[in-house]
């Protein structure tokens, strides 16, 4: 570089040689076949799954509190 505040560019791209080619392709074979999904199994878990996330949620702005409250009584 001439100068530290010039940008000389990107390194020059030296391309393949003429005819050359990738030797091989890999076909992918078909897709599987998925399992069916029970769908009430699924949102009967995730309805379990959201009313533990409630009631962690509520136990621990309870316990913020009372940590907080404890905190401005004894400061």
């Amino acid at each position: 570089m001439s100068d530290r505040n010039e940008y000389d560019g990107p390194p020059v791209n030296v391309p393949p040689p003429p005819g050359w080619r990738v030797e091989a392709v890999a076909l992918p074979s078909e897709p599987r076949v998925l399992p069916r999904q029970d769908h009430e199994a699924i949102n009967a878990a995730e309805q379990r799954a959201r009313l533990v996330t409630h009631w962690i949620t509520l136990v621990s702005v309870a316990l913020m509190f009372t940590v907080l409250i404890i905190g401005l009584l004894n400061g």
